[in-house]
């Protein structure tokens, strides 16, 4: 084979790669939405009406829930397990209660159809920027995703640990769109939002409000976790508005 030929085969081989390559990074497609939740509830809290809105318009949801909720402090207390997961005999305590809470998560995945989600399992607590960031970069490298809902930073360290990784994402890309979502803006006096941006829609979810409430309900039925402003389940939960707060782009989703 002559040097010729070698080269042309180079050529080829290499522009295949860059076809590959660019396939890969580019294969994403607008109604793509990944959300990052810190905690099972967190999503239904603080974007459940969103949530609503975005299957209803056609949008395939991405769900990657971090935690596995398995935190022992006071005001965490332990849960009932309302959906007979399976549970071992003698597993403890703290990872009894993380079971109980990620399968709670996935019954609110069944609620609204959702196949494509995933359960990471860290500590409730100790969740990092990077496990965080790791996740949204992956989605965006490998499966094309360029819309990312996650919750504002308000003091909650895992909350914080998905504020910083979309603020590093949004460093590193800027040109994808980011939103998030205070998990108490109706209860706003708990804890008040850290967003990225200035910018915000408030979401008027009213006439989503039995959804909204079926969705919580799931939650409420394995016992008060937060008794001192874990919502009732009379429907308190279920008005809105839902605030969501974005980058310098349209947010002709939710419009």
């Amino acid at each position: 084979m002559n040097k010729h030929v070698l080269i042309v085969l180079g050529i080829v081989l290499l522009s295949l790669l860059f076809v590959y390559l660019y396939s890969q990074v580019n294969n994403h497609d607008d109604k793509k939405v990944a959300f990052i939740i810190s905690h099972a509830d967190d999503e239904t809290i603080g974007a459940g009406g969103v949530i609503s809105i975005l299957i209803k318009s056609g949008y395939k949801l991405h769900f990657d829930l971090m935690t596995s909720g398995n935190s022992l402090a006071p005001t965490l207390r332990i849960v009932n397990n309302y959906y007979n997961a399976s549970i071992s005999k003698d597993m403890n305590d703290a990872d009894r209660k993380g079971i109980i809470r990620e399968d709670s998560f996935k019954q609110v995945m069944k609620v609204i159809n959702v196949t494509n989600y995933r359960t990471h399992g860290f500590d409730d607590g100790a969740l990092t920027t990077d496990e965080v960031f790791s996740v949204m970069e992956d989605l965006y490298l490998k499966d094309g995703y360029t819309t990312f809902y996650t919750t504002t930073g308000d003091g909650n360290p895992d909350h914080h640990a998905c504020h910083e990784a979309m603020k590093r994402m949004k460093e590193k890309y800027p040109n994808l769109k980011y939103r998030q979502f205070p998990i108490y803006y109706y209860h706003q006096q708990q804890a008040k939002p850290e967003p990225l941006n200035i910018n915000y829609v408030d979401v008027n979810v009213d006439k989503l409000n039995q959804t909204k409430k079926e969705l919580f309900q799931v939650y409420y039925n394995i016992n008060t976790l937060l008794p001192s402003f874990y919502p009732r389940s009379d429907g308190v939960i279920g008005f809105g508005p839902e605030r969501i707060y974005y980058n310098n782009d349209s947010i002709a989703e939710l419009s």
